[in-house]
């Protein structure tokens, strides 16, 4: 899937949740990947890590939709 798809994806799944300037981080590091999926999880997982240490930080997860459900 190319970046502009993926953030086309996104943004049509969370509507106006949607802040490009929270997913950069992440979408970065799976583009990066370029197919590897071990690479790119450990990479997901070292933001989260570092995010889930950060005070304040909220994560709010909308519901999955069907449309979720066929990707």
């Amino acid at each position: 899937m190319s970046l502009p798809n993926a953030e086309n994806k996104l943004q049509a799944l969370l509507g106006k949740h949607y802040i490009d300037s929270n997913w950069r981080l992440a979408l970065k590091a799976v583009m990066d990947a370029e197919g590897d999926v071990e690479m790119a999880l450990n990479a997901i997982d070292a933001l989260m890590q570092a995010a889930s240490c950060r005070t304040g930080l909220k994560i709010r997860i909308p519901a999955r939709s069907q449309q979720a459900a066929q990707l």
